[in-house]
């Protein structure tokens, strides 16, 4: 195992400051339109395939309506979930894409998911 000593610790703390510090000035309102196009793709999507699964019974129709709904899913927990319940987006201030308040439809609560996944998988 590798060994930093002090000098080489305190350069590699002002090399990880300098790249959060250039990408903390590039957020801004570029980012904050992405997530919301992306909520409202989601959301467009998971209304579309619901309302297609009445028609399911045609063959087409089903395999369109389960597409999108996968898709949705999809797009619901890797893109939008998983990045605001790491708290990328607490810095526009929205209570919907908020870290300590976003509650999605996954299989266990957004407490656990926080605990689990951001202090036992990333530590």
């Amino acid at each position: 195992m590798i060994q930093l000593d002090e000098q080489q610790l305190n350069e590699l703390q002002k090399d990880l400051d300098a790249v959060r510090d250039e990408v903390l000035a590039d957020l801004g309102e570029r980012d904050a339109r992405y997530i919301r196009k992306i909520v409202r793709l989601h959301r467009a999507l998971e209304v579309g395939g619901r309302v297609m699964m009445p028609f399911g019974f045609i063959p087409p129709v089903f395999v369109a309506a389960t597409a999108t709904l996968g898709v949705a899913k999809i797009l619901e927990n890797m893109e939008i979930g998983h990045n605001v319940m790491h708290g990328q987006y607490d810095w526009m201030n929205d209570p919907t894409l908020n870290s300590q308040t976003y509650e999605w439809d996954t299989v266990c609560t957004s407490e656990s998911w926080r605990r689990t996944h951001n202090y036992e998988h990333h530590t």
